[in-house]
């Protein structure tokens, strides 16, 4: 299902913003204060084996529900977004820069810039095989960028390895983008902007970064609203399991009842496609007998409602052990969106044959694709903490 996009002051489409404006929404206090309390009782229990995650409570929705529900893509309405951002400078004969910066934070499973770019026609530079990128000898072999019309570079964190040799392909075509006499849109995972502007001097090259605005609680009530309303046949409830409270539920003005949207953009750093993943995983199907509501097995009541109860959201923990391993795969993998195991045994030889990537997949925090590790959405926010936490250097979003 294709959201469309927000609306702003007079109707008109939310627009993106430079990454520097860009505030992430504030959690509730109680879960502020119940988050550090959290941290303080692990850091005294250091020495005990610490669960990953919180239990579960009630049984796991299937997934044919939560795509009933919860449809994909994870996008929402940034596709729109973007291209109201965009569109009107596509529309310039002639712009006062030529090329437009759009920094995305990490863990974009859909390709958002990709998704765009198709459905306007847009031309899409596609981005080189990891291992043509590490030659010694001679100039990087380059694409051909001139024609007409607007050009994408959907993902620019694909043009480079944090390797000794693995940086004059995205030198040469950021050069080559410097030049080239048509309108070129370039996409940037936001780490490996950062990297890039210190690496190469990306920034200045690349105009000032865009990005969409942070998925507040209300973005997110509208958002994952509309998508629990494709199933028209299903009179879908999203129920509490401490009180069995309505979560859409509305004050008179307006407001939200219950905290649970402003847990969620505050918890998923107002990213709405990690605020998707982390939705999908905490509803769940089952009956609590305390609870006037009382649910079978798939989750219908005597009215024939569809209840879903919103467990506590999941709660990431970086293992305890041998914390630095895990804090340089894990941001070796947010920078490049994404490395092979040969590929991550190039940028950081240290790791050689350790079962720490084995542990991250068990502990959730890294999935395979086919041959592709990759950090999951979902325990992001978890790993943005570890690194600011350890020091690493950050990115801005």
């Amino acid at each position: 299902m294709t959201s469309p996009p927000s609306t702003g002051a007079a109707g008109k489409p939310a627009t993106f913003i430079p990454i520097d404006e860009y505030r992430r929404p504030p959690l509730p206090t109680e879960e502020t204060f119940r988050r550090l309390y959290s941290k303080i009782l692990a850091m005294v229990q250091r020495s005990k084996p610490d669960p990953i995650m919180a239990e579960e409570q009630l049984q796991k929705a299937t997934l044919e529900l939560l795509d009933d529900v919860v449809a994909p893509p994870a996008a929402g309405p940034v596709i729109g977004e973007l291209q109201a951002t965009l569109g009107p400078w596509l529309a310039e004969k002639k712009p006062v820069r030529h090329i437009a910066t759009i920094v995305l934070p990490p863990c974009d499973e859909n390709g958002i810039i990709e998704t765009w770019a198709r459905r306007h026609g847009h031309g899409i530079v596609e981005a080189p095989a990891r291992g043509d990128l590490l030659s010694s000898f001679g100039d990087p072999v380059l694409p051909d960028l001139t024609g007409e019309g607007p050009l994408v570079i959907p993902r620019l964190e694909r043009w480079f390895l944090r390797h000794r040799d693995g940086l004059k392909t995205v030198r040469g075509l950021l050069a080559a983008i410097d030049v080239v006499d048509r309108q070129v849109v370039v996409g940037c995972n936001s780490w490996a902007f950062e990297f890039l502007s210190m690496a190469v001097g990306a920034n200045m090259i690349l105009p000032e970064g865009k990005t969409f605005q942070a998925f507040d609680e209300m973005r997110l009530y509208d958002w994952i609203s509309e998508l629990s309303q494709a199933e028209e046949s299903t009179n879908i409830t999203f129920r509490l399991p401490q009180n069995g409270k309505n979560v859409m539920d509305l004050d008179e003005d307006g407001t939200l009842r219950a905290d649970t949207f402003k847990t969620l953009a505050g918890r998923s750093l107002g990213i709405p496609w990690v605020a998707w993943h982390m939705w999908r995983r905490s509803l769940r199907l089952g009956s609590d007998p305390d609870l006037e509501i009382e649910t079978d097995a798939d989750g219908r009541s005597e009215t024939d409602e569809q209840v879903l109860w919103v467990a506590a959201l999941d709660e990431y923990v970086l293992p305890a052990d041998r914390d630095q391993t895990v804090l340089l795969v894990l941001h070796a993998l947010i920078l490049h969106g994404g490395l092979t195991a040969d590929e991550l045994r190039l940028v950081l030889p240290s790791v050689g044959e350790s079962n720490v990537v084995s542990a991250l997949i068990s502990a959730g925090f890294v999935q395979r694709h086919d041959t592709l590790l990759k950090c999951r959405a979902a325990a992001y926010p978890a790993i943005r903490e570890g690194l600011m936490s350890a020091g690493f250097p950050m990115d801005r979003l």
